[in-house]
């Protein structure tokens, strides 16, 4: 494999020039991301359907990204919480957002960074406490029980208290990224996981019904370069007779024979091992956003968005900001033999941009 010295120069137009079909290996047995220098193992490179790699991050002064990402989503309300360590800071943030009405809630607890373990593992309990945030993550077996509490920038108080729950069998979509042997990227994606409890935000009270309520994990690891841009996409729920996962991303893995594009089937992960094509506007993210696999058709999917986050951050040595359109998904995926018709499946669509 070769490894490009540089990221791709992309355009801003919202459409990604379509890539090739390449074969992603699958890694089958535990491997640790870094060598003894700190530098991209080459064994780690490729895909697999459960966590195998330990992030054994190292050195990279002011390079290393670390974090874990969750999105508890149903029909009528979104519910995420980022813990994440950049080198440049650490924070815990998290926000709430009401679809029916379009209420939304808050607030995040800054620090330096290294004040909080982050595993090196997928598959670990987590907790943090700081800025009046608490938050734990804990292993139940194969489940996850989740509380949080916190105060919104508003002085609303919200509290939560459910289980993510893992069926028997469920895949991931696990990959690791390379750019250059010393910046690449460890991710674990986990879709489709049933929620139970709920939360409040105030007075209102939120329900997860597991038939309808789903858990969403991006958990990542790695050493990235100055300046990145990124897409993602998931579409969540049950269509038909199928529980159903979709993972898609573009622009940050071009050109590199890698992709972060995958569909769960009733918990058995089928890999698009191509580049998809995204169309879509960031400033009117109001209209649809169509993405699809020109090369097998496993995907093609438009989102129909309902509420969006557009989220700034400036500090001088660290910029932020993109836009995350929420909506239902409609289309068709492909896999196993059978196109499946997607017709209002929960989900959502990004585009952001970092200079960290």
């Amino acid at each position: 494999m070769t490894l490009p010295d540089h990221l791709p120069i992309l355009d801003q137009t919202g459409r990604t020039p379509v890539g090739p079909v390449y074969v992603e290996r699958e890694i089958t047995e535990a491997v640790d991301l870094c060598d003894d220098r700190g530098r991209l193992n080459p064994a780690a490179v490729g895909f697999s359907r459960q966590p195998r790699v330990r992030a054994n991050l190292s050195g990279h002064w002011l390079r290393k990204k670390k974090w874990n990402f969750w999105n508890w989503i149903a029909p009528d309300f979104v519910f995420s919480v980022t813990l994440a360590d950049i080198d440049l800071v650490s924070f815990c943030s998290f926000t709430l957002t009401d679809f029916t009405d379009g209420s939304h809630w808050s607030g995040a607890s800054y620090g330096r960074p290294g004040r909080f373990a982050m595993s090196e593992q997928v598959e670990a309990d987590m907790r943090f406490r700081g800025g009046g945030i608490e938050y734990a993550n804990t292993l139940d077996g194969d489940d996850l029980a989740v509380r949080f509490r916190g105060r919104a920038g508003d002085g609303t108080e919200i509290a939560a208290d459910f289980g993510v729950r893992r069926p028997p069998g469920h895949e991931s979509l696990n990959v690791v990224v390379p750019w250059t042997p010393t910046r690449f990227q460890c991710n674990s994606k986990h879709a489709a996981l049933p929620c139970e409890g709920e939360l409040r935000a105030g007075s209102r009270r939120y329900v997860f019904d597991p038939r309808t309520g789903f858990g969403v994990q991006d958990w990542g690891r790695g050493v990235w370069p100055r300046r990145s841009f990124w897409n993602w996409g998931v579409a969540t729920g049950w269509a038909d007779d199928v529980r159903l996962g979709v993972n898609f991303g573009a622009r940050w893995t071009t050109g590199t024979g890698s992709n972060e594009n995958g569909i769960l089937w009733n918990g058995r992960l089928h890999k698009v091992m191509e580049d998809l094509r995204w169309d879509y506007d960031a400033a009117e993210w109001r209209k649809p956003w169509h993405v699809w696999a020109p090369h097998s058709g496993a995907i093609d999917l438009v989102l129909e968005p309902i509420a969006a986050h557009t989220p700034r951050l400036n500090l001088g040595f660290l910029e932020t900001g993109g836009v995350c359109a929420f909506g239902r998904w409609r289309g068709h995926v492909r896999a196993e033999g059978r196109e499946l018709a997607v017709d209002g499946l929960i989900g959502w669509a990004e585009e952001f941009a970092h200079r960290w």
